[in-house]
């Protein structure tokens, strides 16, 4: 420790000396062996080794040989039902037999088949089970199209399967899967029974991917000893899952997002997961089973969290020592209407997000450390936008200790032709402030605009958004993201806004002037294009009078 602290030094001097000695650090990977480079290597996927190689020369010396074969039946000419098939047969035995030499000498062969019709389903899949192929990805054009067998090769690591069916008659017998590391099921129509039954002949899975399950009512999950990833995905029009059992000790991802018409409560247990360390939990109602008053206590090592609308009409409160991000987006976890208190307790989060309508401080950190990283999303209704709104939204930000980036995101949700040619008769009434209510904490705002044809009243919006929030803080920078058909529009109406020229009259009833009167200058620092060229983003970076 004396050679490097040592006492006669600054405190400037031993921070230069250890900035100096992590520029010096060489890749940490170049002290491993060969072999053991190879190795970690050999877990990544194919989409991955492409990348991985261009790092440096060593890392591409490591990286394992693949080799891809895509067969595609859509492409195949219809000349006829049966002849396709042929040909489509055909071509896959063709390509097989004559890249016989390179799948052998590959470390990882893969394999992309696109299916048409099931008429030469069994024999194409023969012919792939007897390459071993270590990643397959097979896709089906029609839901009524069942697999006749699951591949039973030891190489086999990745399973993806595309809108087909799964039978449970397929794992009655002995055969198991245990290669298998990776599963992905998209638009599959199985039961919770045989998801449970295939999952259980897979020791080895270590990430599991459920999307659009047709028939999927349950999961059961039990004694799934090696899974550390675990995906479920539900949207439209789909059965309703009704109960989720997880039992996979070392689970440390676990997304469950879940929307339906029927807005059923999902009943949900998952207390053996004590390892999980990022919770996505995006439904219309909180599942059943979920502690209400101590939301986190099951997972001691959970780092991020993020919470969707989740309705339930009792009070969470989610409290956490381990907990770094944390993200609610339109969650209505109970009435805060008439609730002061913060229903969060993270002492140590890093980074907080919330997407809403509107924002209620009680839905902030409370003692939140003064580095935390805070982003408030606001998507309010058009018709909403007026004084008293945007006044409840500086009352509930004052009570925000840490710095804030603020973004509004406007899109099309009302008719602005009903609204007049002016727009909204409140759109003029500006909210005003106090010396005492400028919002410092407030660094940086953002506007993202979701409108594509520049209207008059449109413009009168946005000047209304722009000067509210001026008013109730002096931010570093403006940054505004639109399509480009509404750039140049948005662009006259800032410019308008900004360097329009200061009547004596302004502010000549009241000591309180506006902000026109401490913004000193004003430029567009950054500008970013799209693929054309055109652009879509701007940011203003603003210089304020230090005193006013």
């Amino acid at each position: 420790m004396s050679d490097y602290c040592p006492i006669s030094q600054t405190d400037e001097q031993i921070a230069k000396k250890l900035k100096t000695s992590h520029t010096n650090l060489e890749d940490p990977t170049l002290k491993l062996p060969n072999h053991v480079l190879r190795s970690i290597f050999s877990y990544l996927k194919s989409d991955d080794l492409f990348n991985i190689r261009l790092v440096s020369k060593i890392w591409h010396r490591n990286t394992p040989s693949y080799f891809s074969l895509d067969f595609d039946e859509f492409v195949t000419p219809d000349v006829g039902l049966q002849e396709s098939h042929t040909k489509f047969l055909d071509s896959i035995r063709s390509s097989l037999e004559t890249s016989e030499g390179k799948l052998k000498m590959a470390d990882k062969r893969v394999v992309r088949v696109q299916f048409k019709y099931d008429e030469n389903l069994y024999d194409v899949l023969r012919l792939i089970e007897g390459n071993d192929f270590h990643e397959v990805y097979l896709r089906f054009g029609f839901f009524d199209y069942s697999i006749p067998f699951i591949f039973q090769s030891k190489c086999l690591t990745v399973l993806h399967l595309h809108q087909c069916g799964i039978e449970e008659s397929l794992f009655i017998g002995d055969a198991r899967f245990d290669s298998v590391s990776e599963i992905e099921l998209d638009r599959v129509t199985l039961t919770g029974k045989t998801l449970s039954k295939f999952i259980s002949k897979c020791a080895g899975v270590r990430e599991l991917r459920l999307v659009n399950c047709e028939l999927l009512r349950s999961i059961v999950l039990c004694k799934v000893d090696r899974l550390k990833k675990f995906y479920v995905q539900l949207l439209g029009s789909y059965p309703c899952i009704t109960d989720v059992l997880v039992v996979a000790p070392s689970l440390e991802v676990f997304h469950f997002v879940h929307y339906n018409s029927s807005k059923v409560a999902v009943k949900m247990d998952i207390r053996a997961c004590r390892m999980l360390r990022e919770f996505h939990l995006r439904c219309s109602i909180l599942p059943v089973g979920l502690g209400h008053e101590d939301f986190c206590s099951d997972f001691p090592r959970l780092e991020t969290l993020l919470l969707g609308p989740c309705v339930t009409g009792k009070r969470v409160k989610i409290s956490s020592p381990s907990l770094r991000n944390l993200t609610l987006k339109f969650t209505q976890l109970y009435n805060y209407k008439y609730s002061r208190k913060s229903v969060l307790s993270v002492p140590n989060l890093c980074s907080y997000q919330y997407v809403g309508r509107s924002f209620k401080s009680s839905f902030g950190p409370s003692d939140a450390p003064k580095f935390l990283k805070i982003s408030i999303s606001l998507a309010p209704r058009t018709k909403k936008i007026n004084r008293a709104w945007f006044l409840q939204l500086r009352r509930q930000l004052t009570k925000i200790s840490s710095r804030v980036v603020l973004a509004f995101i406007i899109h099309d949700q009302a008719s602005f032709s009903e609204l007049g040619k002016r727009g909204h008769k409140l759109w003029s009434m500006p909210i005003g402030r106090t010396s005492t209510q400028v919002l410092p904490r407030i660094q940086h705002l953002k506007l993202d605009i979701r409108l594509t044809d520049p209207e008059e009243s449109l413009g009168c919006l946005l000047k209304y958004i722009i000067n509210n929030l001026l008013w109730m803080s002096r931010p570093n920078a403006l940054t505004l993201s639109m399509p480009a058909s509404f750039t140049a529009f948005a662009l006259g109406v800032c410019n308008e806004l900004f360097i329009s020229t200061r009547e004596g009259s302004c502010c000549a009833n009241t000591q309180n002037k506006c902000w026109r009167h401490f913004l000193e200058d004003f430029m567009i620092k950054e500008v970013v294009i799209n693929e054309k060229e055109e652009a879509k983003m701007f940011r203003f970076v603003f210089t304020w009078q230090l005193f006013s």
